[in-house]
């Protein structure tokens, strides 16, 4: 028997998934000072940005900082029989994907899950995202 589901906020005390539309940004980062940080990050280094969405863009441009997001999509998944570290697992490789292409932050797309036979399958999809200070894309 498969079970296969879409985990959104209604699942969220199940796992703890991250949200469609959230934004992981890693911490050691050069990040704009008015970012807000919160929840229990599955990959250590890492943390969702808690600022309101509606205004994120303009608290970025106000503080002189650009946010823009890559083309294309990133998917990661990962297979384990504990749920909630199968899903840090797949998050782990996105960052580490994300981070090989000189960005600095991910935002979630949707997140799903599959059981078969008591192993999990978690896939992650993403796009890669970048916060950085001033008006040219990877300007130094």
């Amino acid at each position: 028997m498969t079970a296969s589901t879409m985990i959104g906020s209604s699942q969220v005390g199940m796992i703890d998934a991250p949200q469609a539309g959230s934004i992981h940004v890693e911490r050691s980062a050069l990040l704009p000072g008015f970012l807000q940080f919160g929840g229990d990050p599955l990959v250590k280094g890492w943390s969702v940005v808690r600022n309101v969405r509606s205004t994120l863009e303009a608290e970025t441009a106000k503080a002189g900082w650009i946010s823009f997001f890559m083309a294309g999509r990133i998917e990661k998944a990962s297979f384990g029989f504990d749920r909630r570290k199968t899903l840090g697992a797949a998050l782990k490789q996105l960052a580490k994907q994300v981070k090989s292409g000189k960005c600095n932050s991910f935002e979630i797309l949707h997140v799903t899950s599959k059981q078969f036979l008591g192993v999990f399958r978690v896939t992650v999809t993403a796009h890669a995202r970048h916060f950085q200070k001033g008006l040219v894309c990877f300007g130094q």
